[in-house]
């Protein structure tokens, strides 16, 4: 991993992506997953006929975010024109040239409400393998280098099929030798005509596996006594070190909890203060965390929060360090780079930035973007990249005082993968194309 700014200090996970090469954008949120990279020589202005080094027709749209290892790009789309019908695809790209390197089918596809589907949760990498997952439950590890299938299990026929609104959107976390999936989910198994076969009510849990062989090490049941689409979120597993604790942060079901990161022991648990069971209460946006802060962003328009790390049991209102009550932010997920929290309010078109530490809100500023945003933002290079629904890029110059760099647009729809950072590059996927762009 190459050092460099956007570091976060001691909530650094120290071999969090002990694997991968240097430069590389292994998992969702990047090397250290809160959306910042040490990346440098990136372009601000970009498109199609600039600064583009190649740009790739896909075989349908996806809203997961590419990953970048060992020189090749690892992307889902969802094929409309397959042989068998529509299905869920994964791929490998080369990351110089774009030459496609192997896919495979990994599940058929279908819709969910809002224009989503069952490609949305994001691949993982180690540089050597890599890890699919698909809304349907299906979970596939391929080898990087030639797509030769290592294994491949059906977490829906094992566990049921996730039951969720707007379809499954977590993506799998590698982290401490484990892949950790989380599913929190409603708790009617027969809610869009789903698990017909079961009875009772769904349970909501973190479950860990063997990367190597994909067999579950164990499965966390996560209680709540929220009831239907509260129960429900959309979130990441956030793997958190402070101090001489090593945990995963869920958020989701009216709460966020701390599990221990070796037996998914429940550690730590904060409810949603006031409590709020609106139907709209699903959780999308990841907490990050930060030198000893876990920041939560509360759904549908509600307060962010500050939480203080090393927490035990029930935690009270003297855990919470600072609350921004204005918070209009509720599918991106939260950046932290250079000490900077930069929190996207997505239907209003603006940026936060905060001071981290004190809850301070340094400046608070409309984007030049006609579009809304759901993609969550990119800090790389000293810049913020936001990516709006309609293929807008907006770049701004991080730091205490709002400045545009650049404003460009593609050709674009349904714009809802973060803006990859990776080797110099920046890895642009459209529902049409994914584009590489470098300085020429």
């Amino acid at each position: 991993m190459r050092a460099g700014r956007g570091a976060v200090g001691s909530a650094v996970v120290l071999g969090l992506c002990q694997l991968a090469f240097a430069g590389d954008w292994p998992q969702w949120r990047g090397p250290w997953l809160n959306g910042s990279t040490g990346e440098t020589g990136l372009p601000a202005e970009f498109g199609p006929t600039k600064n583009l080094s190649w740009a790739v027709q896909l075989p349908g749209p996806s809203g997961a975010t590419p990953v970048v290892a060992d020189g090749r790009v690892l992307v889902v789309a969802a094929d409309k024109a397959g042989e068998a019908g529509e299905a869920v695809l994964g791929m490998a790209l080369d990351a110089s040239t774009g030459r496609e390197l192997w896919r495979h089918p990994l599940c058929p596809n279908h819709g969910a409400p809002g224009g989503y589907d069952m490609s949305a949760p994001s691949p993982v990498t180690d540089g050597e393998r890599a890890w699919f997952l698909t809304g349907n439950g299906m979970l596939a590890c391929f080898a990087t280098k030639d797509g030769g299938e290592v294994w491949r299990r059906d977490l829906g026929k094992d566990y049921g099929t996730f039951v969720l609104n707007y379809g499954y959107s977590s993506s799998p976390l590698l982290f401490d030798g484990k892949l950790y999936v989380v599913v929190l989910q409603n708790e009617d198994p027969h809610r869009g005509g789903l698990n017909p076969q079961l009875t009772g009510m769904m349970d909501s849990y973190l479950l860990a596996l063997d990367p190597a062989t994909g067999k579950t090490l164990w499965k966390q049941v996560r209680e709540t006594d929220a009831t239907s689409q509260s129960r429900e979120a959309y979130i990441t597993p956030y793997p958190l070190v402070w101090k001489d604790r090593r945990e995963i942060v869920l958020a989701g079901g009216e709460c966020v909890t701390g599990h221990d990161a070796a037996t998914g022991k429940e550690l730590w648990r904060w409810w949603f203060t006031p409590p709020d069971r609106e139907k709209l209460q699903h959780v999308v946006p990841t907490p990050v965390a930060a030198d000893g802060l876990i920041y939560v962003v509360r759904p549908e328009h509600r307060p962010l929060s500050a939480l203080r790390a090393g927490g035990k049991g029930t935690l009270a209102g003297e855990s919470v360090a600072w609350t921004f009550a204005a918070n209009r932010s509720w599918i991106a997920t939260p950046l932290f780079y250079q000490n900077r929290l930069y929190v996207l309010h997505e239907q209003e078109r603006e940026l936060v930035c905060f001071d981290p530490k004190s809850g301070r809100l340094i400046w608070q500023h409309e984007l030049p973007a006609k579009a809304p945003f759901q993609a969550s933002p990119t800090g790389a290079d000293g810049k913020i990249y936001l990516f709006s629904m309609a293929g807008e890029v907006v770049v701004l110059a991080a730091g205490d005082t709002y400045r545009e760099l650049a404003c460009n647009r593609l050709e674009e729809t349904q714009c809802r993968s973060t803006i990859v950072a990776a080797n110099g590059r920046l890895f642009v996927r459209g529902s049409k194309k994914l584009y590489c762009f470098s300085k020429q």
